[in-house]
């Protein structure tokens, strides 16, 4: 008998066809062949293993069941499925792996390869073979070099659900329809010329803002583009339309990291990734950004009527989704957003602006939004009226690494300046031993501590180390910015790590958090005096600048560190806010 262990997780409902009949509990194993769909034309179908497993997490015999392309960001490998309800998976190793995703450093391979070459598939996470070894779990993987020689092992359909695009829609267009009616269907026609060294990209409603990144790619580079009209081209060209094994490559070039959840295999010189957890963007022109916008539905609309925003709105999410693999929706009718399991961006994010539209008096002609009644929901083309069928869209929500808050406040400055590099000028560190530097790697200086001789309190002459006990001095990030005609100066300050709670909860204690500082000088050469005042003062104000502000000799201002959902990169909303105490706001940054 073989036993896993799950973890509990985010609660998914998801009473398709697929599960919600089962007199079992199942969990996703293994992602099989696409296959067309002769009822709901608009998005194809595939075969997903799955396997029983009972109450004590004993896993059973193999099964398969059929779905939709567009549903595998909710039925990930390793979630258990109870009457079309997951709250557990298994428990999986995590690990992220520095991997070239340019050609030579990796390779579309099959299970029947691996076997060939003497590779087993055993892994000592249940003591077996993670596949049988028969030829019903065909399918193809993409296996990545690693700097140890070691190799890392992806299924196709596992990249081709997380790593194209955020949103279902983009995998379904690209499965479905070949490549003059995939742009038709995913941009739309620019309104000016294209400035040199960006990449505008205007694209439909139907898709994620987060989609701009591939969608540009598509759209300016060829390497891109041939990966993805390869989708389609291998579809159409199938000899059997009711067994597809799809082969999926990188759609860009370079180095990068990609994080993932998988199990090891053969002897350990093998990972294999069965979840994408995250990975690195590619570097490239700065990408303008643009979506289309909401506009009314006339009533007139018939089944060849272009598909635009709904003007049906879903104001209440129900508790159980029921999503149906089997109907398209209606023209017009309500859209519902489903959000998958989160994705995070590794590395430093690419630049992507958004076009920002002048804000004119004019009256919202579209009234009062009607709220749709729709329990059924549908991620296909939206096809006729009357079947009470609504639109469904998923995707999955971003998530922006964190490198530790300082490093943060410098990568956001940094990303500022790329994506604005006629307004940002210069951004640079500074440190008494240094000078200013635009070393990737930014310096703190080190507050001086208190002397035995100092009369301060206790809790004051603590405040100056990160550790009390080690006795390291707390270090401050000072970061000076030419933004258009000024000089402005950056301060903050380092946080101690938070502490595991006193009643021995995993839960760490909420870290002590600070205002930022940011000033400009009348004179420049003021700078290293100023400075000096500063990191002595702060020691005996425990860190509260406001109170320092008020000394400076031009204009100093305290500034909050917000979060933004907007955000490209994290700390973006902190820079822009302190950018915003000298007057400076993003409208002018553009």
């Amino acid at each position: 008998m073989v036993t896993v262990s799950l973890k509990q997780c985010r609660t998914f409902s998801f009473p398709d066809g697929t599960l919600k009949d089962e007199a079992e509990c199942l969990v996703v194993w293994w992602y099989g062949p696409i296959f067309k769909n002769n009822r709901s034309r608009s998005v194809p179908k595939i075969h997903v293993f799955l396997r029983t497993i009972d109450h004590k997490n004993n896993l059973g015999n193999v099964v398969r069941r059929e779905t939709v392309l567009t549903h595998l960001g909710l039925l990930r490998i390793g979630s258990v499925w109870e009457k079309g309800v997951s709250n557990s998976r298994i428990v999986f190793d995590e690990k992220t792996f520095s991997v070239s995703f340019s050609l030579g450093g990796w390779r579309i391979v099959s299970l029947d390869d691996l076997l060939k070459e003497g590779r087993s598939l055993y892994t000592s996470f249940h003591n077996s073979n993670y596949l049988p070894l028969d030829r019903k779990h065909r399918s193809y993987l993409i296996e990545f070099d690693l700097p140890d020689g070691k190799h890392l092992l992806i299924p196709c359909i596992e990249f081709f659900a997380r790593c194209y695009g955020r949103s279902s829609e983009i995998k379904r267009v690209l499965a479905t329809y070949p490549w003059n009616e995939i742009k038709e269907r995913l941009y739309r026609p620019l309104n000016a010329p294209v400035p040199p060294g960006t990449w505008p990209v205007k694209f439909t409603h139907r898709v994620h803002k987060h989609d701009a990144i591939l969608l540009a790619h598509m759209l300016y580079d060829p390497y891109a583009e041939r990966a993805a009209k390869n989708i389609y081209a291998q579809i159409e060209a199938s000899f059997s339309p009711d067994k597809m094994l799809l082969e999926v490559t990188p759609w860009f070039q370079g180095s990068g990291e990609i994080s993932v959840s998988g199990i090891p295999v053969d002897d350990g010189n093998t990972f294999l990734g069965l979840q994408i957890l995250g990975c690195s963007q590619p570097d490239g022109a700065i990408i303008h950004r643009e979506r289309e916008k909401s506009t009314p539905i006339p009533a007139t609309d018939g089944d060849n009527a272009p598909s635009r925003f709904p003007y049906h709105q879903l104001q209440d999410t129900p508790d159980v989704i029921d999503l149906t693999d089997d109907d398209e929706p209606d023209h017009g009718s309500s859209w519902l957003d489903l959000a998958e399991d989160e994705f995070v961006i590794l590395g430093k994010p690419r630049a992507v602006l958004d076009k920002r539209y002048a804000r004119k008096n004019v009256p919202d002609i579209r009234g009062i939004p009607v709220p749709g009644d729709e329990t059924i929901f549908s991620t296909g083309e939206p096809h006729g009226s009357g079947k009470r069928v609504g639109q469904a869209s998923i995707h999955a929500p971003v998530t922006l690494e964190s490198q530790g808050f300082l490093r943060d406040i410098w990568n956001a400055l940094l990303y500022l300046q790329s994506a604005c590099p006629a307004t940002i000028r210069d951004v640079s560190w500074f440190t008494f031993e240094d000078g200013f530097s635009t070393a990737p790697d930014p310096r703190l200086i080190s507050l001086e501590p208190f002397g035995i001789d100092d009369n301060v309190e206790t809790a004051v002459a603590n405040w100056v180390y990160m550790d009390t006990q080690t006795k390291v001095p707390r270090g401050i990030l000072v970061i000076k910015v030419h933004v258009l005609d000024q000089t402005l100066y950056l301060m903050e300050l380092q946080r101690r790590l938070p502490k595991p709670r006193a009643d021995g909860s995993d839960q760490a204690s909420k870290p002590s958090s600070y205002k930022g500082l940011v000033f400009t000088l009348n004179h420049q050469g003021n700078f290293e005096h100023w400075l000096r005042q500063v990191l002595s003062s702060v020691r005996h104000v425990q860190g509260v600048v406001q109170k320092l502000a008020g000394h400076c000799p031009g204009f100093a201002d305290t500034f909050k560190h917000p979060k933004s959902k907007n955000e490209q990169i994290p700390c973006e909303a902190s820079v822009m806010n302190a950018f915003s105490k000298i007057g400076i706001g993003r409208g002018d940054l553009a």
